[in-house]
């Protein structure tokens, strides 16, 4: 659907939502069991009636009362047998036992007791609003779980102050690299009990693993990132099918002396992993925990940078400055991420997505392969036993919804990871969601592990040192392994 259909259809939904929220029964996963009246039978569901009645008659007759009592409230009506005479008067005593009204719901938990799950994050807050319309209409389906969201503005330091006195939220969004940190910290609550065995298969490859850490699952993904090429359709008819084509592209239109530049891109060790991952070197290993810029793989992948893109940019690692050149219309390409989209069309730039084109080399394809992360819902330990099912209601129908997958995409501008809307055609003819889509599909991974954060620093340094001519690349990468193995006792 599009993303107008798609919004009116949501807004239907929750005006339906405030209409029937008086007469809504129940329901969970898809199912809404509608019954006349919620709650309005308790006074006569919850009371035990006796009452008499008489019949007077002139024949033999055995009677049979029944009672009828509200739709929602099962009753079993008990008669005494009637005393027959056949020319006397007969009293016939009924009693009436009325059992408790039950109501009918599909949802597995909080059956008569609503329960509220607080829910702490740090977005802006348009992006916030699409999350509590999504979250209103997860509550007409689950009338007894209530979902509180509350902004911190800084989350990290929110979170680690609250968690421990018990005084934090159930759950938590952020990026999937805090895993390792809070795990280890003693601030997330393993849900391996909820999680089904076949319930990665839900996920795109780089969502499989992001939510497990060390054996344990402490989350569920519902969307994630990372970087590809944008192209200027005024300058590019058709996308590089390689990296040949786009480094063709790129020596036509560079030409530094009048501004322009043959692509744009910001220069950090964020940015540049995609090159470095694509002949096999690395950072960071997260299964090993040991970095990788000693390997002769990485000294290739930033080489190849800085010998095929690094001249065809300007020599500036300041990202706002990259940014400018290719929405001034000075450069045909600009290697950014899904975040960066609504200024490039505030600038009016006719654009296209793209993963990064692969690398043909010594008879061998190697696709570039950025860093990607992916978007969880945290459990902390603060989470009370009593509420995880409710909890995992809600994470399972957040993270597995295909309409909560569409309506992130079209109104946040979410990369979805749910496996099944891969294929929607609305996904599919949105250049931007399946260009970033594509590009997940070679994606490296963010490290969990909390001995990455050893790491950014030393290679950034190393790239600052090189290009500054302090050091030769070799060397430069020689010194932040050295650096990083000292910070993490290696």
């Amino acid at each position: 659907m599009k993303k107008g259909l798609f919004t009116l259809l949501l807004i239907g939904i929750l005006v339906f939502g405030v209409v029937a929220s008086g007469c809504i029964g129940g329901g969970g996963g898809g199912n809404t069991t509608s019954s006349p009246s919620k709650t309005t039978t308790t006074s006569q569901s919850q009371t035990t009636t006796t009452s008499q009645s008489k019949t007077t008659t002139t024949t033999t007759t055995i009677t049979k009362t029944t009672t009828t009592t509200a739709p929602e409230t099962t009753t079993t009506t008990t008669t005494a047998p009637a005393t027959t005479t056949t020319t006397t008067t007969t009293t016939t005593t009924t009693t009436t036992t009325t059992q408790p009204a039950t109501t009918t719901t599909t949802t597995t938990s909080t059956q008569g007791q609503e329960v509220t799950i607080v829910l702490w994050h740090a977005m802006g807050e348009a992006e916030a609003q699409t999350f509590k319309d999504l979250i209103a209409e997860f509550e007409i389906e689950h009338p007894n779980i209530k979902i509180q969201m509350e902004y911190k503005a800084s989350l990290e330091t929110a979170l680690k102050a609250a968690i421990p006195a018990g005084k934090g939220p159930d759950l938590f969004i952020w990026a999937h690299d805090w895993i390792g940190k809070f795990a280890d910290g003693g601030l997330l609550k393993p849900i391996d009990d909820y999680i089904p065995a076949d319930f990665k298969d839900n996920f795109v490859p780089l969502a499989q693993d992001a939510f497990e850490y060390k054996g344990h699952y402490y989350g569920v993904p519902f969307a994630a990132e990372t970087v590809a090429l944008i192209y200027n359709k005024d300058l590019v008819k058709n996308p590089p099918k390689n990296f040949d084509e786009m480094k063709q592209i790129m020596e036509q239109y560079n030409d530094p002396d009048n501004g322009k530049y043959g692509i744009a891109t910001p220069v950090d060790p964020y940015f540049i992993s995609g090159w470095v991952h694509a002949f096999g070197g690395y950072y960071f290993d997260d299964a090993t925990e040991t970095p990788g810029l000693d390997k002769p793989e990485t000294l290739e992948g930033f080489q190849f940078f800085f010998n095929e893109i690094w001249p065809y940019m300007a020599h500036s690692r300041d990202y706002n400055t990259q940014f400018s050149i290719f929405t001034d219309g000075n450069a045909p390409f600009m290697i950014n991420g899904p975040w960066s989209i609504s200024g490039v069309k505030e600038a009016g730039i006719d654009f296209g997505v793209e993963p990064l084109p692969p690398i043909e080399k010594d008879g061998k394809t190697y696709y570039p392969r950025p860093y990607g992360g992916v978007k969880l819902i945290y459990v902390t330990a603060n989470a009370k036993d009593e509420k995880m099912q409710a909890i995992w209601e809600f994470l399972k129908w957040f993270s597995t919804s295909e309409d909560v997958a569409l309506t992130l995409a079209f109104q946040n501008g979410y990369v979805p990871v749910l496996q099944s809307v891969s294929d929607n055609p609305d996904i599919q003819s949105d250049p931007v969601i399946s260009g970033y889509m594509k590009a997940l599909e070679h994606a490296y991974l963010m490290p969990k592990s909390t001995k990455m954060g050893s790491v950014w620093g030393p290679v950034d340094q190393a790239i600052t040192d090189y290009i500054g001519g302090k050091k030769t690349l070799e060397q430069a990468l020689q010194d932040a392994q050295q650096q990083i193995l000292k910070a993490i006792g290696g």
